[in-house]
């Protein structure tokens, strides 16, 4: 018997020549070229015959830069632990459960184009892996040099699951950036091994050019309590691109690796993108990181970067004379954090001492703020407290408080000890508010509806000290992840959403939420920061700014890669200035009008990458209160406060 494999036909009827586009359909091959800025100009040509390499020919300006690649994607499966009560799950290791691990194939029966606006996506069905079924989807960008791939499936039941993505074919040699900024180059040979890269990028370099592979910044990693660089990239003899470990890392000891969350019937979108260059990796490297503005924040005029919740035992290690905050420091300013707000003692320290061997920890923890503060990087101290109070939560003062969270017998609630000055003892949740309200403190909510505040803030929302300005809300994070979600961080999103409308105006900053810290970290695609309105970066005798900019909500929290110059509302519409490295895929306006909340998504398909804009939108005429999210393409985003 002889079986012939026919060439399909594309489906082009979604598809306009004026998204700056064009596609050329051959008999057995689908060509897309398309303008990738700096006056080049991108193809890549896909096979259209079942079983054969679908990436026939990537090019630049005509010059053929690989051949014969196939895009790969590898997906392991687990089980989801439930637990009752709890609506999203942190507390999970699947790896420590049956899994199953299957490679994506791509069984060719459909191919389909359309555009929007700019863009254009190339449709290929069907691929399964495993309880998983899609398609694969090629999407490219006029004025990009991108090829971005999703494995666009669902599965047929709730699952918990990661992912590889790799290309696979003939490659000369590959070339990366190594966690000590060493640049490195090895020839393509030899098994397929794990590798640790800087900026989550690993490359395919030749004598024509190079192919850069790399990740979406955020949504790629799930939720850790670590920034443990887990060697995510991997290379050897015909494939190189990505990979997420299963039990988070080699010599990772974190308890809990929850992976990323399928519910039953959602596609899940497990994302790739390919830089194709004419140049060499070191250049090819540079473009990539456009993206992420060298992988830290870019300055904004009258902004100040804040990010909180860190978790570095800065005052332990000083006080035995190993100290970390040097290296945290310098980390911190490598990335244009401005404000780091610590959250010691969780995990270390006494907190539970009620003075002679906490009030000394306190006391190195000011010290070490106010020593290695400098005109860069203001450290605040903090910590994570979970006394007295439901579930977690974590405070901010405007100056250094001597607190203890438990008062010993014979104990007063307030009391003067040399050397230390006023020292506040509190024995209960009346007291606890008590110093918050004395002191002008904040508090909020970590973490809110996951981990230990799973039941928070919600349980305790009509108290009298939630509803009190001591209260700012709840803290926002990546977690847990849901790749069928178009943003990050719904929980917290949808949070902030009930608290406005429970009849106080709530506020949720950005949280990082992590442990330890090492230059060969991986903190940036962990990570998010709050951009503060301020003038100048306050100074370690008087950060109250701070706090004033939160309670006002007078900041916009990001990952990084958008940015909110400005948000305004006037009856019926909106106005924002947005700038972004990728390009955009939507924003999202929500809104409240009293009685019910008010949702519009509004795709950008006209944007293209690396630009800044000014919007207006129309929202009903007399809501109580709007908020804006931006969203690209690679689900990086930005969120307001309710104004």
């Amino acid at each position: 018997m002889i079986l012939l494999l026919l060439a399909l036909t594309v489906d082009t009827s979604g598809y306009d020549l004026r998204s700056g586009i064009r596609l050329k359909q051959a008999s057995e091959t689908l060509t897309v070229e398309w303008p990738s800025g700096a006056g080049e100009r991108a193809a890549v040509t896909f096979r259209l015959t079942p079983g054969q390499a679908l990436l026939a020919r990537l090019a630049v300006n005509g010059k053929t830069l690989a051949r014969d690649l196939q895009p790969v994607y590898v997906v392991t499966s687990g089980s989801r632990v439930e637990r009752p009560n709890e609506r999203y799950i942190f507390f999970d290791k699947p790896a420590s459960r049956p899994t199953e691990t299957h490679q994506a194939t791509l069984d060719l029966r459909s191919v389909t184009a359309t555009s929007a606006g700019r863009r254009v996506a190339i449709r290929f069905a069907t691929l399964t892996a495993g309880p998983f079924s899609g398609e694969l989807v090629a999407n490219v960008y006029a004025g990009s040099p991108l090829v971005h791939f999703e494995a666009a499936m669902s599965p047929g039941k709730t699952a918990a699951y990661i992912y590889d993505a790799v290309l696979d074919g003939a490659f000369e040699r590959f070339a990366w950036k190594d966690t000590s900024e060493r640049f490195v180059r090895v020839p393509a040979r030899g098994p397929v091994q794990p590798v640790a890269v800087r900026n989550r990028t690993i490359m395919a370099e030749s004598a024509a050019g190079t192919l850069a592979v790399f990740p979406p910044p955020h949504a790629f990693f799930f939720p850790r309590d670590h920034t443990k660089n887990f060697r995510f990239a991997q290379a050897g003899k015909g494939r190189f691109g990505l990979r997420q470990d299963p039990a988070g890392g080699e010599g990772h000891t974190g308890k809990y690796i929850p992976w990323i969350d399928a519910p039953a019937g959602r596609v899940q979108r497990m994302g790739m993108f390919i830089l194709v260059a004419a140049a060499g990796a070191e250049k090819t490297l540079e473009r990539v990181l456009r993206y992420t503005h060298g992988d830290a924040y870019k300055p904004m005029e009258g902004r100040q970067t804040f990010a909180s919740h860190f978790h570095f035992a800065l005052a332990e290690s000083e006080l035995a004379g190993k100290p970390r905050a040097p290296e945290m420091v310098q980390i911190m300013r490598d990335m244009n954090i401005n404000i780091v707000h610590l959250a010691e003692f969780h995990g270390d320290g006494h907190p539970k001492d009620p003075g002679p061997l906490r009030l000394p920890e306190l006391k190195a923890m000011f010290d070490v703020c106010r020593k290695y503060s400098d005109d860069r990087v203001l450290l605040i101290p903090g910590e994570e407290a979970n006394a007295h109070l439901p579930a977690h939560w974590v405070y901010l003062f405007r100056k250094p408080v001597y607190l203890t969270l438990v008062r010993g017998e014979n104990q007063p609630f307030e009391e003067t000890i040399a050397p230390y000055g006023r020292v506040y003892h509190a024995g209960n949740e009346a007291e606890m508010v008590r110093v918050l309200e004395r002191e002008q403190g904040l508090a909020w909510t970590a973490h809110p509806r996951i981990k230990a505040s799973f039941a928070a803030p919600d349980s305790y929302k009509e108290t009298t000290w939630f509803k009190s300005d001591i209260w700012l809300g709840g803290a926002w994070k990546s977690m847990p992840a849901d790749l069928s979600q178009p943003r990050l961080g719904a929980r917290v999103l949808d949070l902030l959403d009930d608290m406005n409308t429970w009849g106080r105006t709530k506020r949720a900053h950005g949280e990082v939420d992590t442990f330890d810290l090492r230059r060969e970290d991986e903190l940036y695609g962990h990570a998010n920061v709050n951009y503060l309105r301020l003038a100048r970066r306050p100074t370690i005798d008087d950060w109250s700014p701070v706090l004033d900019s939160l309670r006002r909500g007078d900041f916009f929290v990001t990952t990084g890669e958008v940015l909110i110059h400005s948000f305004e509302s006037k009856p019926g519409s909106v106005r924002a200035e947005l700038e972004w490295t990728l390009p955009l895929d939507h924003v999202e306006l929500v809104w409240w009008d009293g009685q019910a909340l008010g949702r519009k998504s509004v795709p950008l398909p006209e944007t293209t990458e690396h630009g800044r804009q000014a919007f207006e939108w129309p929202v009903p005429p007399g809501v109580k209160w709007v908020r804006l999210e931006a969203w690209d393409v690679a689900v990086n985003g930005a969120f307001t406060q309710v104004n």
